[in-house]
């Protein structure tokens, strides 16, 4: 069956809704929403500190999303926030004990979405996917940058 454009954009946002829907659901234990999760793994998975702009950028998410966001991280104990000494606009975002205790739970959230969606695909087509993915990503940022 052939498909056009307009399935391969219906089908990626499908994709994405389905994923959020699996992370939400594994991180409410953790009494955490797919957001405040995104954040907290993109902190773990670097060196566990981050200015909020810097993970609205990283994230592509608006910066007033991830002021309310990180907020609602800290009052929950997962987070620390502080302003940069050089920079009081700027608020260094830094994870708590709490966080890295919950860090294998909220790590397995994103590798269960990994499992489910891989299965029944074989290896060489997932290398495949990432390829042609990551060209579509590079051709789309060239796009934006004009070239």
């Amino acid at each position: 069956m052939k498909r056009d454009i307009r399935d391969v954009w219906i089908i990626m946002k499908a994709v994405l809704r389905s994923a959020r829907q699996i992370v939400n659901t594994e991180l409410a234990a953790l009494n955490l929403t797919g957001a405040e999760g995104d954040i907290l793994f993109h902190l773990l998975s670097t060196n566990g500190d981050l200015s909020q702009e810097k993970l609205a950028d990283r994230l592509d998410i608006g910066k007033a999303a991830v002021s309310r966001t990180v907020h609602a991280l800290e009052r929950k104990g997962y987070v620390h926030r502080e302003r940069l000494a050089d920079d009081a606009r700027t608020y260094r975002v830094t994870v708590t004990d709490a966080a890295k205790k919950a860090s294998s739970r909220i790590e397995q959230a994103y590798k269960t979405v990994f499992e489910v969606a891989l299965n029944g695909i074989s290896e060489s087509d997932f290398q495949h996917l990432v390829t042609a993915l990551d060209q579509v990503h590079e051709n789309l940022n060239a796009r934006i940058a004009g070239r």
